[in-house]
């Protein structure tokens, strides 16, 4: 058996949903909980989906769409979902995947008045990393393929293993990623978000 497959066998070494796991991804579970402590993301509204907190961006230099510039050094929000309240809210049955997108609507809406506010000062841009990339420029983000390195590897490695615990779908969503889905960075400038449309329905 190719090393690559080992390495993705050992979390099916687990009995996980509902926020928990027995086995191999109870390490996930651990792991999740320690960087939930050390980061301490806030939610953004009591009924929202994305969660936040102040960061630096320690990256290279980026040049955005609408010509911001997010240097070294430079504040910005970095997103989180909340997996817990997601896993929640999925399991209503009127649940669908564009409900999600409106509660995601309203927090951006909600991040905008903080910064219109004062309460976010001097923050350059949103940023956030997920396997669930591809509504982002619905949602006024601009989409970043990352390096396939050792790096993004185990970033990647990690956000799959947390679906079975967190995700509806749970071990066929792990077959589906693990297959053709990497993650990618979203960003959006501190202008664009101010200045973003409301969010359209669709056809």
């Amino acid at each position: 058996m190719p090393l690559s497959d080992i390495w993705w066998t050992l979390p099916r070494l687990s009995r996980a949903g509902e926020g928990r796991a027995v086995g191999v991804l109870s390490v996930w579970v651990w792991w999740d909980h320690f960087l939930e402590w050390s980061m301490h993301p806030r939610a953004v509204r009591p009924d929202g989906v994305l969660r936040f907190r102040l960061a630096h961006h320690w990256g290279r230099r980026l040049l955005l769409d609408d010509g911001t510039v997010v240097d070294r050094g430079d504040r910005v929000v970095e997103l989180h979902f909340d997996n817990r309240g997601l896993m929640h809210s999925t399991r209503a049955i009127e649940w669908n995947p564009w409900t999600a997108m409106e509660r995601m609507d309203a927090d951006l809406d909600e991040l905008a008045r903080l910064i219109a506010a004062g309460r976010l000062r001097s923050v350059r841009a949103l940023h956030g990393v997920t396997l669930f990339a591809s509504p982002g420029p619905r949602l006024g983000f601009e989409v970043r393929p990352v390096r396939h390195n050792w790096n993004w590897s185990l970033q990647r490695y990690f956000l799959i293993g947390l679906l079975p615990i967190y995700h509806r779908d749970g071990w066929r969503e792990f077959d589906r990623m693990r297959r053709d889905r990497w993650p990618a960075e979203l960003w959006m400038s501190r202008p664009r978000l101010m200045d973003r449309r409301p969010l359209q329905a669709p056809a």
